[in-house]
């Protein structure tokens, strides 16, 4: 069972243009069970990425929306296998029955905190997509 703040890896999700795609890396913000355009779902996450290179790096967090993963922000013995960041402008819903997904890790606390307050003030500022393609 995933909770607020679990580093869970999904088999298999689709993509914001619905295509099915496979095993990716996600952080649970949200795990309350709730609707949205009618709805049911039961976890909210924002996508993870790695970054290719030192040169990709700086592009990637050059845009605010992305905010970096260090090993440091993860709790336990878990450790990342490339350098990663949090896509936080794009928040997939999701319906646990209709998936299939194992919990790696949680992340700190402090980290967080963090990725809320971005994707809060991301949402202020309208900046946020909504991904409704696996609870459909």
């Amino acid at each position: 069972m995933c909770k607020l703040g679990d580093i869970i890896l999904i088999k298999e999700f689709k993509g914001e243009d619905g295509v099915l795609l496979k095993q990716h890396s996600f952080i649970v913000i949200d795990d309350n069970k709730n609707q949205i355009s009618g709805l049911d779902y039961d976890f909210v996450a924002p996508i993870m990425s790695s970054f290719r290179d030192e040169e990709h790096k700086k592009k990637i967090l050059s845009y605010k929306v992305n905010k970096e993963l260090k090993n440091e922000d993860i709790e336990g013995e878990f450790e990342l296998k490339k350098p990663s960041y949090v896509k936080t402008n794009k928040l997939y819903y999701f319906n646990k029955r209709k998936i299939k997904y194992a919990v790696l890790a949680r992340i700190t606390d402090e980290y967080l905190d963090e990725l809320v307050k971005v994707i809060l003030e991301l949402d202020k500022k309208d900046k946020l997509s909504l991904i409704t393609e696996n609870i459909k």
